[in-house]
């Protein structure tokens, strides 16, 4: 008989040292059991945990076996161990039997609980809990992988000690200290006064003499931004990358308790992050055209795979690339309308771009407030070509055609106020879906006060009265949790559709309780940290579903750059993942994330109580 051999260089096994492998390797064991034989009876000390090869195990809850139907709790098949809690417990309270014949690798008790007690990682594997096996995933992967590039501090890392002058230096005395520094920037000491320093550049100087025409003993007072931009030593260098891309800046202020203690230059930052001499961010800033934009667009994807080789955790990745892909947005919207318009006019992504939850550009959802009165008869023109553009950059269009291109989601700010209030009354799947995309919007251009008032115009009609909100959830039950009855993951032709059976729900369910909640949040990492914080979720469910949700994000990111290798049509690239693609730990992790889904759409159906 062939058979297979034990991959020792996968979880748990790979969190052994080699000593510990040798000394393992030598005391397994094969065994041999035949269709319906008991391999650990219930109530007894088991022989060890076993590994099958071949064939498949079902496990029945030890407390029903003496009725005529037992309860079958789960089922084994290759690869999986079972056993591990009856033997760090000395008793089985379950009993498994072998459903076909079974070929296993038995690890002795005795050898397992020596590795257990001499390795502290090697049993916090078989703590089951996801988000204990989540930090136990991201260790094995910086392992193989290298330094996790988003867990490097800036205070560690790129902080430059920051040269401090004068506010009544001179140009020329600023500019002689910096050449001496080797740094393009300094920190200016106003004495006395609130908020002491400000910053100044090589730019700001080479502006003040070579366009303004100041001479350079000119005082650099008049030149300094007084508007400083800061992180805090401890932050991690990915959130200080995002604050530059966000406000558009090449360097950031670093602090330790309130002092400041140098300055972090974006040139630096990308050492870490790659080989490239500029960032995408500065790409999108300084272009002037859409075929300026196409060269920055074209380096976002490859952007997300140099990070995602460096082990850079999804959280981080969400934020980059949200500030990266809002900002090109707002660039496109800038380079196509007129001040005009920019100014009377809110631009809001929604969806999963409202979120920041998007990393791989699948679609486009988009609308427009208009402010009341504004006259603008190019609209349809200017709207068709926005969209247009955006297609050109990579952004797929929407399949439902929520994008400014449709009449429908451009309207005036009164006109917007008449079609929420019609969608909350309407109550069908298709109203109810509206205004879930437009409730995670986010303003990217134009003037903030339209899209704030509309917000507050969604949020009252929305909370008028709790039966709203029990029907708005319902859409989270209409997509199965893909689990079989004996709890394992489906095992579909094309793999689990991890959107639909865990991310949506997962989504949207919070979306619904962070309304009943008043959590006002889009992000959905925050509104479960908001929910926590008001007592709308126990902290224990808010940490399970913020390690599910990381989860389910990276194994779809995952799938998502594998299909774009293997197919450069982005709208080819669907939502499946594919069991087989994972190890054992990723296995158990999903099968983890899905329980935790399917808790929660149990728990959210009674403390909302919807409908089926």
């Amino acid at each position: 008989m062939d058979t297979p051999a034990l991959d020792l260089s996968v979880p748990p096994f790979d969190l052994l040292s080699p000593e510990q492998i040798k000394r393992l390797s030598a005391g397994l064991h094969l065994e041999y059991f035949e269709a319906g034989q008991v391999i650990i009876r219930a109530g007894s000390a088991p022989e060890g945990l076993y590994i099958i090869l071949k064939g498949k195990v079902e496990e029945y809850d030890g407390n029903t076996l003496e009725h005529d139907s037992a309860h079958l709790v789960s089922q084994y098949s290759e690869g999986d161990l079972f056993g591990s809690l009856a033997v760090l417990k000395g008793q089985a309270r379950d009993e498994y039997l072998a459903f076909e014949e079974a070929i296993c690798q038995c690890l002795p008790a005795h050898l397992f609980l020596d590795l257990v007690h001499e390795n502290p990682e090697f049993r916090q594997y078989f703590h089951k809990g996801l988000a204990s096996m989540s930090k136990q995933h991201l260790r094995s992967q910086n392992r193989r992988e290298g330094d996790d590039f988003s867990l490097v501090r800036v205070g560690d890392s790129v902080t430059r000690k920051g040269l401090v002058v004068s506010a009544d230096s001179s140009i020329r005395e600023t500019v002689q200290k910096m050449r001496a520094a080797h740094i393009d920037s300094a920190l200016v000491d106003f004495p006395g006064e609130a908020g002491r320093y400000g910053l100044v550049t090589g730019t700001d100087l080479l502006n003040a003499t070579a366009l303004d025409g100041y001479g350079p003993d000119e005082s650099i007072a008049g030149f300094t931004g007084r508007n400083l931009i800061a992180v805090e030593a401890e932050a991690f260098l990915f959130e200080a990358l995002t604050v530059m891309a966000r406000h558009h800046i090449k360097r950031v202020v670093v602090k330790k308790e309130s002092a400041i203690v140098g300055v972090a230059e974006l040139a630096d930052v990308l050492g870490f992050l790659s080989s490239r001499s500029h960032s995408v961010g500065v790409a999108i800033e300084k272009a002037r055209s859409i075929e300026d934009l196409l060269d920055a667009a074209e380096h976002l994807n490859p952007l997300v795979r140099n990070l995602v080789d460096k082990g850079t955790r999804i959280r981080f990745l969400m934020d980059l690339l949200a500030a990266l892909n809002n900002r090109l947005v707002a660039k496109v919207w800038e380079l196509t309308v007129s001040d005009s318009v920019r100014e009377n006019t809110a631009l809001v992504v929604l969806g999963s771009e409202g979120r920041g939850e998007q990393i791989v550009r699948t679609d486009q959802d988009n609308c427009l407030i208009v402010r009341d009165g504004f006259d603008w008869p190019t609209q349809a023109a200017d709207c068709q070509r926005f969209i247009d553009r955006l297609i050109q950059l990579g952004f797929p269009p929407c399949p439902g055609n929520i994008m400014i291109s449709n009449p429908m989601w451009v309207q005036t700010e009164s006109q917007w106020v008449q079609t929420i209030d019609r969608w909350v009354l309407g109550l069908d799947e298709t109203t109810l879906m509206n205004l879930a995309i437009v409730m995670d919007g986010h303003r990217v251009a134009g003037d903030a006060k339209l899209f704030d008032r509309m917000g507050r115009a969604l949020l009252k009609a929305m909370t008028a009265n709790d039966i709203f909100i029990s029907h708005f959830a319902t859409p989270c039950m209409h997509f199965a949790v893909p689990l079989t009855l004996f709890g394992n993951v489906k095992k579909e032709q094309q793999g689990v559709d991890i959107k639909k059976g865990a991310i949506f729900p997962l989504v949207h369910g919070i979306r619904a309780l962070s309304l009943k909640n008043n959590v006002r949040q889009s992000n959905t990492f925050k509104r479960i940290q908001g929910l926590v914080r008001c007592g709308g979720i126990h902290e224990k469910m808010g940490r399970n579903l913020e390690s599910a949700l990381v989860l389910f994000s990276d194994y779809r990111l995952r799938s998502h750059l594998r299909q774009l290798g293997a197919n450069a049509d982005v709208t080819k690239v669907n939502n499946y993942i594919e069991p087989k693609r994972l190890n054992r730990l990723e296995r158990d992790m999903l099968r983890e994330g899905l329980h935790v889904v399917k808790e929660f759409k149990d728990w959210l159906e009674s403390e909302l109580h919807i409908r089926g």
